[in-house]
């Protein structure tokens, strides 16, 4: 099947973007100033992220509130408007589908951002599970994704839209309808680096128009257009999950440091096997690793503790901000406290790279802190 180009191909090119296959989509990998660079922008000043190739579905009508709730595992009951939660689309396996933010407009109207990857076959279990009197819609083609992250994503939105709006915006809230440079966007205060940040929502005809003047009006707070390389180093350095590695469908979703999405309060698809998985312990553990040396542990590496192989590699990246420090998840199967020494092989002719186990984040961000610090 040919890759599909987001509404901003021809920009990342103009801006001299390594363009590359991605879930099924041509994307920037860095731009010339390199991944690096973008990585420390993002963590010292402000990116820029196409985050178009993104799925979004609109949810309304009656049933809509408790429909969301069966869907999903964390506690969406607790939302009240105008607020969003990240979340998991659990299978009846207690496996993850997919991982993604559900937004709140109104008890009959919500919306489900989920991974490119999974857009066709995540609407499909939508549409398997809604009652009757859900409309669903794939709004994807129509929605235009823009990331905006960085300590100085604040002052860049307040200069260019209403400050009070953004002043007001906590955690995990959004702001429908702000006017940014005459363009209706849903602002949400939320994002993938661990820093502070918003993710734009816009209609796909103001796409360029938007990434153009971000761009422009960003350059005074140190903008920079950032790639998917830097997007993986800043989520690995941030702790959070990606889709396929960390979190898998054919994997319950025990055992790793986000168990904090699995709701005990309220039934949901899948729960039941991940209540008897905490029970008969039979699963196996996510944790996060860093690496003695230089050299990276790549996904499917064999993973050894006092000799014995007990896992693998699922995701591996150089950490810029821990000076080129090797880190990532593994997936073992057995408990490990934090600090516990551990061995990285390819295979048995490659000399064993030493690590240990970590508590994440590896590097804290400042995502959670209150807005009046930054503007």
């Amino acid at each position: 099947m040919e890759p599909k180009k987001t509404v901003l191909y021809d920009e990342h090119l103009k801006l001299g973007g390594k363009m590359s296959d991605f879930a099924g989509w041509i994307m920037p990998l860095w731009y010339p100033t390199g991944q690096v660079e973008e990585h420390h922008a993002t963590r010292q000043k402000v990116g820029l992220f196409d985050i178009c190739h993104m799925g979004e579905f609109d949810i309304s009508g009656p049933g809509s509130k408790s429909f969301v709730e069966n869907l999903l595992c964390n506690k969406v009951w607790k939302l009240t408007d105008n607020r969003a939660m990240y979340n998991f689309l659990l299978n009846e396996r207690g496996g993850v589908i997919d991982d993604c933010i559900i937004y709140r407009f109104s008890e009959d109207h919500w919306m489900l951002v989920v991974n490119a990857g999974g857009i066709e076959g995540d609407f499909e279990w939508l549409k398997k599970n809604a009652p009757s009197g859900v409309e669903l819609k794939n709004i994807s083609d129509q929605t235009a994704k823009i990331d905006v992250q960085g300590p100085n994503a604040p002052k860049l939105l307040a200069k260019i839209s209403d400050k009070e709006i953004i002043a007001g915006l906590k955690f995990f809230r959004f702001a429908s309808d702000v006017d940014i440079n005459g363009m209706k966007v849903l602002v949400s205060r939320t994002g993938y680096t661990g820093e502070i940040g918003f993710e734009l929502y816009t209609d796909v005809e103001n796409a360029s128009k938007l990434w153009n003047f971000l761009l422009e009006e960003g350059k005074e707070f140190g903008i920079l257009p950032c790639g998917l390389g830097a997007r993986d180093t800043l989520r690995t350095e941030a702790g959070l999950p990606l889709h396929g590695h960390e979190l898998h469908p054919d994997r319950v979703a025990v055992g790793h440091p986000w168990e904090f999405v699995l709701d005990s309060e309220h039934d949901f698809i899948g729960k039941q096997a991940i209540v008897s998985a905490r029970e008969n312990g039979k699963h196996e553990y996510v944790y996060g690793f860093i690496l003695e040396g230089r050299r990276k542990a790549m996904p499917g590496y064999k993973v050894f503790h006092q000799s014995s192989e007990i896992g693998t590699v699922l995701s591996g990246v150089i950490s810029p901000t821990l000076e080129n420090s090797p880190i990532g998840f593994v997936l073992v199967n057995k408990q490990l406290e934090p600090e516990t020494e551990l061995e990285f092989k390819r295979d048995e002719k490659q000399p064993a790279m030493r690590g240990v186990t970590k508590e994440i984040p590896l590097v804290p961000g400042t995502a959670r802190k209150k807005m009046a610090e930054f503007l």
